[in-house]
């Protein structure tokens, strides 16, 4: 495949597979959370209405949610958002039972330290963890918000009743101002990791155009020459075939004389297209200089690479690019045992001399070795 092809593939698996496993990590937390929905409740007192109505109907709206996990038509992100209100809103009326349902303030301090603003503070990370900086940051902030909002109302409750302590409200005070700072942090290094991401996004465009021919989008030659030695290092290792062609537009100074070079560059366009869907996942398309290309075919004989390579000649001579008649002529070679990628080369370009020679359009297969004073192919 092409390197610009190939770079979007890898990036469009990569990111496949990050929301298979996000998603898998969600069905496994949303158990886990019922779990001890169902814990608690089992393990609830008498007198607390909202653990006994509550809670089941919470762990039902969480299960929901596994289906939806399962299903690839539905955006994670709207699921996302959908678990982070259940839990914000299981958090929040909890919250809202113990400021104005439960005890006095005072009472509840050490119930409120010890889980509710807990919950809260970790539920701000999960934002930024769940979303991108922005929505998280916005989550976040309405958290808090309603956080404060719900202690000033129980404040403002125990002062008119005349039962307003001092230490409830430094506490509420306190804790507050350590969420707001948590939120901060966690904000700014969110904003660092997204501009780390951006950092490496751009270094790995810069390093695609660096290896991919701007007229084609396949891979250069230079890009070309670094897989083959991947490949024959590779095949060395687990003992296994290599196999490369050289392939090169026939009669293309006249294609150039006779039509112009705006449609000899479309030719060559259209020929690297065919030459990317011709061939198979793993293997290598690249341009290695004029009209000439290589194909990079790992795990073949010269048998199988000659199949392939004779399946892309049929396909480029039934082709009419910018309404010319093109062919092609191929030189296969198999990679032997301690030979170099120069040399495995330099066997394909002869077969490719010799095909030139015996009429063009064909595919030959390279002999086991060649003088090293082989001539380049004409065109």
């Amino acid at each position: 495949m092409s390197a610009t092809r190939g770079s979007v593939a890898g990036v469009d698996d990569v990111e496949r597979t990050l929301e298979a496993r996000k998603r898998r990590l969600y069905r496994l937390g949303i158990i886990l959370a019922v779990v001890v929905i169902a814990v608690s409740w089992l393990a609830r007192g008498p007198d607390d209405p909202l653990l006994t109505y509550g809670y089941p109907l919470v762990g039902v709206a969480l299960a929901a949610f596994l289906p939806l996990l399962s299903r690839e038509d539905v955006p994670l992100v709207r699921v996302e958002i959908g678990l982070f209100l259940v839990a914000a809103l299981l958090i929040l009326v909890r919250l809202a039972w113990h400021l104005f349902l439960a005890e006095s303030l005072e009472a509840q301090l050490l119930v409120l330290a010890g889980g509710h603003y807990w919950a809260f503070a970790l539920l701000m990370i999960f934002g930024f963890l769940m979303f991108d900086r922005r929505l998280g940051l916005r989550m976040g902030v309405g958290l808090l918000a309603t956080s404060l909002l719900l202690a000033l109302a129980a404040v403002a409750v125990d002062a008119a009743e005349g039962t307003l302590a001092a230490t409830p409200v430094t506490y509420l005070v306190r804790v507050h101002g350590f969420l707001a700072l948590l939120l901060v942090l966690v904000a700014g290094v969110s904003s660092l990791r997204e501009q780390l991401h951006r950092a490496l996004e751009r270094s790995e465009v810069l390093s695609s155009r660096a290896m991919t021919d701007p007229l084609t989008g396949l891979a250069n030659r230079w890009a070309a020459e670094e897989r083959l030695e991947a490949e024959i290092g590779d095949a060395a290792r687990r003992r296994r075939g290599v196999g490369i062609a050289l392939a090169d537009v026939d009669g293309f100074k006249a294609i150039n004389d006779t039509h112009g070079h705006g449609s000899g560059d479309e030719v060559l366009g259209a020929i690297a297209e065919t030459l990317d869907a011709e061939v198979r996942a793993r293997d290598l398309v690249a341009r290695w200089g004029g009209e000439e290309f290589l194909l990079v075919m790992p795990e073949t004989t010269p048998q199988e690479a000659a199949q392939i390579a004779e399946r892309c000649r049929r396909a480029i001579a039934d082709a009419t690019p910018a309404g010319v008649v093109v062919t092609a002529t191929f030189g296969v070679a198999g990679h032997r045992e301690g030979e170099s990628a120069s040399a495995l080369v330099r066997r394909a370009d002869v077969a490719l001399y010799r095909g030139k020679r015996t009429g063009r359009d064909r595919v030959e297969i390279a002999e086991p070795a060649v003088d090293a004073k082989g001539a380049a192919p004409g065109s």
